[in-house]
């Protein structure tokens, strides 16, 4: 449960006694007096108690809040305090001040307090962020107003420096990319100076700066993971959305050009180029400083071996600083060990039944290995099939064809094979596929047999959820 300001003091103190010390050390003597604790405690609430004492609200509620997850709550913070390095008392004052931001207090007073306690680490400016998020206050208010709070602590932050990093280390290689960008972003700006901008050449900058979707992805798919394992997972609910945020600005500014409707471009760029060039603010003063703290060498390195699945924008590929070859030396006893995960049997047991279309797999010796228990196969099979020759299969007309198809797989001469037909009123798609080894040997045919019938029908787009079939 999350300490709000409108809950009493009796029912804050009874679900968690152990805060009564911090009540007391507050100013708050007389919840030691049972008659007031019973009587008065019950109708006041935590933000009147705070007026009376004239006790700073947001710190008050910083120090309850961070109370309870020490407690055995497992708040995010909380776990991320076991892997960063900073003093609490700053971060709850940092974060005091951000609360203070989000509720409309005068900016003067709070630059005051803010240089009262200056210079902020990245690393405590990130901490004080998920503490006001494990406070309760939502991701939106980060969303519409960090460029409002980063601007308070910029002056600290701005004096961030990476230390230096060896080539092919995955934050060298998104500084590397960092200086494209803002390189980028700076000829947009070059060009929108201009009397009459040259609007073929700002569509193949933002053609050009549309790559920068590489950089986010892997960002969102590799160091995000890493951090919300460690408890940081304000990246992923913040920053995740002011990527969107770019992408989008992006795509409407290249349609807008493409469709000549100059006024809307321009209006996007009242806002998109500061986007663009914010975000690189955030990644190298607060976002990798922090990162680098919180996640030790091996995990760097197991983030630059799976770099090889994604791609890299404005750069080549980075050499050197190797990643790791051996990914896990866990004991996977039990576990089925996939190229891109671990799961239980039951699990992939569970996921194949759930696809919707059959599947089958013959191996190289033409014998039919594992068909998917799917709820409504469009053709029944049993369990008797397993190990069969796979020609025995299919009725007698149908042999030559499956064969001379496995055939062109074996030899090498073809990797996919498809039909389609109408059986019963019913779509069917039916698609065969050669499946190798890294090193290309023959392994087998995955078969892949869809009923479509419903997906021609569609038009059009759904963006939106709907449950309506």
């Amino acid at each position: 449960m999350k300490i709000s300001k409108d809950m009493t003091v009796y029912k804050v103190v009874s679900q968690y006694p152990h805060l009564k010390d911090i009540f007391i050390e507050s100013g708050f003597k007389s919840i030691t007096d049972p008659i007031k604790f019973n009587t008065v405690a019950k109708v006041i609430t935590i933000e009147n108690a705070c007026k009376m004492k004239n006790v700073d609200l947001s710190l008050f509620l910083i120090k309850l809040n961070n109370a309870v997850a020490d407690s055995g709550n497992f708040e995010k913070s909380s776990e991320m305090e076991r892997h960063i390095q900073v003093n609490k008392q700053r971060a709850d004052k940092i974060a005091a001040i951000v609360h203070k931001f989000f509720g409309g207090a005068d900016t003067a007073s709070l630059q005051k307090e803010y240089e009262s306690i200056a210079p902020v680490t990245a690393e405590e400016f990130a901490y004080a962020e998920q503490l006001i998020s494990d406070a309760g206050v939502p991701d939106s208010k980060f969303e519409n107003e960090i460029s409002g709070i980063i601007s308070l602590f910029r002056s600290s932050l701005e004096n961030t420096t990476l230390p230096e990093l060896p080539a092919g280390h995955p934050v060298s290689t998104y500084v590397r990319e960092n200086a494209e960008i803002l390189n980028l972003t700076g000829k947009v700006r070059e060009e929108l100076g201009r009397i009459k901008p040259d609007t073929d050449r700002m569509l193949s900058l933002y053609k050009t700066l549309k790559d920068v979707n590489l950089h986010y992805v892997r960002k969102e798919t590799q160091l995000f993971p890493y951090l919300e394992k460690k408890g940081f997972d304000k990246p992923t609910t913040v920053m995740w959305t002011l990527h969107d945020k770019v992408r989008k600005g992006i795509k409407d500014s290249i349609e807008n050009l493409e469709h000549g409707r100059t006024e809307e471009f321009l209006e996007i760029q009242d806002f998109l180029p500061d986007e663009i060039e914010g975000m690189v603010f955030k990644e190298e003063k607060i976002l990798f400083p922090t990162a680098l703290m919180m996640l030790d060498e091996a995990e760097w390195r197991q983030i630059r071996s799976n770099e090889k699945e994604l791609q890299y924008c404005f750069i080549d590929q980075p050499e050197g600083w190797e990643g790791n070859q051996d990914s896990s030396k866990a004991d996977h006893s039990g576990f089925a060990v996939l190229g891109e995960g671990i799961l239980s049997m039951e699990q992939l047991n569970a996921v194949f039944s759930h696809l919707p279309f059959d599947i089958s797999f013959v191996d190289e010796n033409d014998r039919v290995k594992f068909y998917n228990a799917a709820p409504n196969r469009i053709f029944p099979r049993s369990p008797d099939v397993i190990g069969r020759e796979v020609k025995y299969c299919h009725p007698p007309k149908s042999v030559a064809t499956v064969m001379e198809i496995l055939d062109s797989f074996r030899n090498g001469k073809r990797d996919k094979a498809e039909f389609w037909l109408t059986l019963n009123e019913r779509f069917l798609h039916i698609q065969y596929f050669a499946v190798r080894n890294g090193e290309g040997k023959y392994m087998g045919t995955l078969e892949v047999m869809q009923d479509a019938t419903e997906v021609r029908k569609l038009e059009g787009k759904r963006t939106l959820l709907s449950w309506e079939q």
